[in-house]
């Protein structure tokens, strides 16, 4: 594939979302990743194989497209060879394994970059490297409990709610993609590898941004205001006649455009500081004054005033969006085992270099190609690779490689 990271080799042994993602997105922009699967596969081919692509899961397909598929079990020896010869000819090294496993696999920094001193490691985990927290098991909705972030979503006075979005698994996920690129940008001075450690709490914090900043000035804590802003208003979700629509920061226009001009000088509502001590007074006067039309009608006429605004959308309505369509975030691509499947494209676009992406790999999809053309083995010792596998299977069910 083409993309300004072409010619990385990175090897994925990343499973279920933090860390597919991200390495997914290093190789939509063009390295050649490699999906390294223990013959159960990742464990995201088994969520939603029901409701997937010919028996591919939904939930795999979602994060695993511009990669090839190998299957090794690192705990045969012939296996372990075949990632050593790999990790020999390779630029990075990518998992999201709890601390330890890859010292356990054989496959931790300090041992990998004795046979490659340019190899790049690339750890996600849930607290990090180090740490009193560092052996706890965690996922997503952690994360996102432990960071505030749960405290600050969903309505005033509501229970915690978890982002939609698995944010925590992503959030990581993309932290990690920087800090790979990164790291090969400072080997081309230094001509050294490095251990990229992050970690989902980490993450998480990071995005807490003004949220924290605002707890250390004020020593106010915050909570959650539904689809409001902390320190604008207004700002975000109003009920028309028919269906919802968010604003940002827009006062006083928002009061013309509405036909409440009359508000602007009330002294509730005139300084920034008067609207967020009035916030419910001022936002029920809005809220009655959108119940007057209907969302599409008012879109127009904010947008003709040059208001920022938006419809909510429905998961369907989102991907019918000409300016999702414009900008190719839908994509259709061509899949190995026939049809085409749906996924979510890719925001970064680049202007040197073509969208090219290749579909999910079905498990082992490449193993001929990476084993016995990339790394010379023959048809024996590839024979004599995959017996050693099923010797080890009944043990392999049950290892640190089965999460749920």
């Amino acid at each position: 594939m083409r993309g300004p990271l072409s010619g990385a080799r990175i090897l994925d042994l990343s499973r279920a979302i933090a860390g597919p993602y991200g390495a997914m997105i290093l190789g939509d922009l063009g390295a050649d990743v490699i999906k390294i699967e223990p013959p159960t596969g990742d464990v995201s081919r088994a969520v939603g194989e029901d409701i997937g692509h010919k028996g591919e899961s939904y939930y795999y397909m979602a994060y695993n497209r511009s990669k090839k598929s190998l299957v090794l079990d690192l705990k045969t020896p012939l296996g372990k060879g075949a990632f050593y010869d790999l990790v020999r000819i390779s630029d990075v090294v990518w998992d999201n394994f709890k601390p330890g496993v890859m010292e356990h696999l054989g496959a931790d920094y300090e041992t990998l970059r004795k046979m490659n001193p340019q190899i790049i490691s690339c750890s996600i985990t849930g607290f990090g490297s180090s740490g009193p927290y560092r052996d706890n098991p965690s996922f997503d909705v952690v994360a996102q409990a432990m960071s505030g972030v749960m405290s600050i979503t969903g309505e005033p006075g509501g229970e915690p709610v978890r982002c939609g979005p698995p944010i925590g698994d992503l959030a990581a996920s993309m932290f990690a993609a920087h800090g790979v690129t990164a790291a090969l940008y400072a080997r081309e001075k230094t001509g050294r590898g490095q251990k990229v450690d992050v970690s989902l709490l980490d993450s998480q914090l990071s995005l807490m941004t003004y949220h924290l900043s605002y707890y250390f000035c004020s020593g106010t804590v915050p909570g959650p205001l539904g689809s409001g802003h902390l320190s604008i208003f207004p700002y975000g979700a109003y009920k028309t006649k028919k269906g919802y629509i968010v604003i940002g920061p827009c006062w006083p226009r928002i009061a013309r455009v509405l036909g409440v001009e009359e508000i602007i000088e009330d002294p509730r509502f005139k300084e920034l500081t008067e609207r967020l001590r009035h916030r419910e007074e001022l936002d029920a006067i809005l809220q009655e004054a959108f119940l007057k039309e209907e969302a599409q009608d008012w879109l127009e006429i904010l947008r003709a005033e040059e208001i920022p605004a938006g419809l909510i959308n429905t998961v369907d309505k989102a991907v019918q969006d000409p300016q999702v369509l414009h900008r190719n975030m839908i994509l259709n691509l061509k899949h190995p085992l026939g049809g085409e499947v749906r996924l979510a494209g890719n925001p970064i676009k680049t202007s040197d270099n073509p969208e090219e992406y290749l579909p999910p790999p079905t498990l082992g999809q490449n193993n001929g190609e990476i084993l016995g053309e990339l790394l010379g083995y023959s048809k024996a010792k590839i024979a004599q690779l995959r017996k050693e596998e099923e010797e080890h299977a009944e043990e392999l069910n049950s290892s640190i490689f089965k999460i749920m």
